[in-house]
């Protein structure tokens, strides 16, 4: 029985869409479902649809069309698997991307959800930075008020944690990755492998880009709820004011730094 189902939702994904689905249908992990769910695409993103042959593949639409939360949503509950990922639209899979997620959920009961460290590239793919973030799950339970430390394309998790904590939440907005990641990651266990697995898209049009501000208000509803649970020093109330400092900003700055900050903050560290 297929253990691994992974989801893509997509709405417009063309021309980066076929390199994302290329990416995952050539993962060294074979055994796995592609749940892709179109959004009422109005590019070319059906035609490329309706000619996929691979057997592993299955297109889904919801009911209607949807905002970005709703979508994760409705692609993971149409999954039956054990475990699922996640893929993005415009992001491309290393080829063992799978085969790593996998084997380091096995080899640990404990864990709920897990991730990798990922590349950043532009629109040309050509490499821009990188997301490394903290690895083990204590590491990360102690730096989670800082970011979400598992990028959304580079998700791995247990059908039945995901729904114990109730999935992806809209009480958070566009920060509902770093939401389900929070929870995970102080009631279960939440890792990274330490490899460069996915190449993340940098895209000035794309959605978490133009809704920078969406972000950073739920990256703040986040971080609130996480300091009202308890058990973070003092100091960590200072990371409130990163989503803060960045509501002050005119969105068009804010949109502009983003890639510049991510380099600064996040390329060279374990």
């Amino acid at each position: 029985m297929t253990r691994l189902a992974v989801v893509l939702p997509v709405r417009n994904g063309m021309p980066y869409l076929s390199e994302a689905v290329a990416s995952i249908l050539g993962q060294t992990y074979r055994d796995f479902e592609l749940v892709i769910s179109d959004d009422y695409s109005t590019d070319g993103t059906a035609g490329f649809l309706a000619e996929l042959t691979d057997p592993r593949a299955r297109v889904i639409r919801p009911p209607r069309a949807v905002d970005l939360v709703e979508a994760h949503r409705f692609a993971v509950a149409a999954t039956k698997t054990e475990l699922v990922a996640l893929m993005g639209q415009d992001d491309i899979a290393e080829p063992e991307r799978l085969a790593r997620e996998v084997a380091l959920l096995d080899a640990d009961g404990s864990l709920a959800l897990v991730g990798t460290w990922c590349s950043m590239i532009d629109l040309d793919g050509r490499r821009i930075g990188a997301l490394h973030y903290a690895v083990t799950p204590q590491a990360i339970r102690r730096r989670i008020m800082r970011n979400t430390h598992v990028p959304v394309p580079s998700m791995l998790f247990r059908r039945s944690a995901y729904d114990a904590e109730g999935g992806f939440s809209e009480e958070c907005d566009y920060a509902f990755d770093y939401d389900l990641v929070s929870r995970l990651a102080r009631r279960a266990a939440v890792a990274n492998v330490a490899e460069e697995l996915v190449r993340v898209r940098y895209n000035p049009a794309g959605a978490s880009a133009i809704a920078a501000r969406r972000v950073q208000r739920g990256a703040l509803r986040v971080r609130w709820s996480l300091l009202r649970g308890g058990g973070y020093p003092l100091t960590e109330y200072g990371w409130l004011l990163k989503p803060i400092l960045a509501l002050l900003l005119p969105p068009t700055l804010l949109r502009r730094i983003i890639v510049p900050y991510v380099r600064w903050a996040h390329g060279a560290r374990p």
